[in-house]
């Protein structure tokens, strides 16, 4: 082959592999990996924002902006994300997942607390799901989002959370996050902790939702997480993550 053929050839793949690299679909780092917690916090801010803005013109978006919110926190306050092996109607799906619990101060006194789990499929989150404990033990229940702004509540949910230990104060999170959960989360006190959970989920059937994901469920493991405890307020409890007031709303 002549030289010049060779360069032109050469060049005819770099572009093709640019050209796939800028299509392909990703604005950040995956859920495992070695980002520092700090970089996926900002790449969940970034998710966020696009979010809040597509949610001016469509309300399908709030579950996914509280999702997004609840894994930015965790990962703002020094949590990484875990591997986790999810069984599905299907077979088996690796997924990430983040565990914190939050310790309501009602009144000046910590009387309640409740662990939130979250899981998501894919870096972009285009799937994840939430769900809550409470430490005595009670299902909050579980919702499910796909393809970004399809919403399914769990027909039937059962888990367990347990605080296996607690550490040292949480790192500060980096400075230039946008979403206000960050700043709530700044007025509680935050110490890492590690906490055992483990949970199963039944969903309906729904048009446009994988039927794989009429069953989520994974075995227990321990998980690197935070414990926030709320400031103390006259008017009653600070909820800093939404998804577990509205969780909390449902069990009622």
């Amino acid at each position: 082959m002549r030289l010049s053929t060779r360069l032109l050839l050469a060049a005819a793949v770099a572009v093709i592999a640019a050209t796939t690299a800028c299509g392909s679909d990703s604005t950040g780092p995956p859920g495992g990996g070695d980002h520092t917690p700090g970089t996926l916090a900002q790449h969940f801010d970034t998710l966020y924002a696009r979010a809040k803005a597509s949610s001016v013109s469509d309300t399908n978006y709030n579950e996914r902006i509280q999702i997004l919110s609840d894994l930015e926190l965790a990962a703002a306050f020094g949590a990484s994300p875990t591997s986790i092996t999810v069984t599905t109607a299907s077979g088996t799906e690796s997924w990430n997942a983040f565990v914190f619990e939050e310790v309501r101060n009602i009144g000046g006194a910590a009387t309640d607390s409740a662990y939130v789990i979250v899981a998501y499929r894919d870096s972009l989150v285009h799937t994840a799901i939430v769900t809550g404990v409470r430490a005595n033990g009670t299902s909050l229940g579980a919702s499910l989002i796909t393809n970004d702004t399809l919403v399914v509540v769990a027909s039937a949910n059962s888990g367990v959370a347990t605080l296996v230990s607690s550490g040292g104060a949480c790192p500060a999170p980096i400075a230039g996050l946008v979403n206000p959960i960050i700043a709530t989360g700044e007025s509680a006190t935050c110490v890492s902790a590690v906490i055992q959970a483990a949970h199963t989920s039944e969903f309906p059937a729904r048009t446009g939702v994988p039927a794989a994901y009429m069953h989520f469920s994974f075995a227990a493991r321990t998980f690197a997480g935070e414990r926030f405890f709320d400031p103390p307020t006259s008017g009653g409890a600070v909820l800093i993550s939404s998804s577990l007031g509205h969780l909390l709303r449902s069990s009622h």
